[in-house]
């Protein structure tokens, strides 16, 4: 129940017109808030309450940085590390957030360690690294492609058992009621939902 309300809380923030564009913008690069009110043509209060709100559900970070004349600026930019995926299919919808965390002590991680703390000049080092980062996010979409194939096997593979036990639910009702007790605490919460509402 409170990932569900957790996604409903980030659906009505995404929801709004302006919080997008914001985001938007956001990506391109860090801007404070007059731009944003500028870049918007929206009052700098509602744009302070729309940065907000982003930044408690954790979608931007604010950084305040100094400049040679006058007072520091607080500048926005989504949060580093962080991507919101939504899934909708004829099955299922969700949203996933992945935000960064400390990682574990993988041979990826080890090897990137040792190329920051290398002592190598800095051509070499860099070179090194961008190589590496493009290894890295190769890797990524990789994995990206294997979820997506998963996710479609797992749907079709949902989907057939949802489909026999309402046939044998139609059929034979003590035989449906016996093959629940054995399984139903082990299906998926989506297919008992989909059965009680059967």
């Amino acid at each position: 129940m409170e990932s569900n309300k957790n996604m409903g809380r980030l659906l009505d923030i995404l929801g709004n017109e302006t919080r997008r564009r914001i985001l938007i913008l956001l990506t391109r690069r860090p801007y404070f808030v007059s731009e944003l009110s500028q870049e918007l043509g929206v009052g700098q209060k509602a744009v302070l309450e729309h940065l907000r709100i982003l930044e408690s559900a954790g979608l931007i970070e604010g950084r305040v940085e100094k400049i040679p004349r006058g007072r520091p600026r607080k500048y926005y930019t989504i949060k580093r590390g962080f991507r919101l995926e939504v899934l909708l299919t004829p099955y299922a919808f969700g949203t996933e957030m992945y935000e960064p965390k400390a990682p574990r002590p993988t041979r990826e991680y080890a090897q990137a360690r040792a190329l920051i703390k290398s002592t190598e000049p800095v051509e070499d080092k860099i070179r090194e690294l961008v190589m590496f980062l493009a290894e890295i996010q190769e890797r990524i979409e990789e994995l990206i492609m294997t979820k997506q194939e998963l996710e479609e096997v797992r749907l079709i593979t949902e989907t057939y058992i949802e489909n026999l036990l309402r046939r044998i639910a139609q059929e034979n009702e003590r035989e449906f009621e016996r093959l629940m007790r054995e399984f139903g605490p082990r299906l998926p919460r989506k297919i008992l939902e989909d059965l009680d509402d059967f």
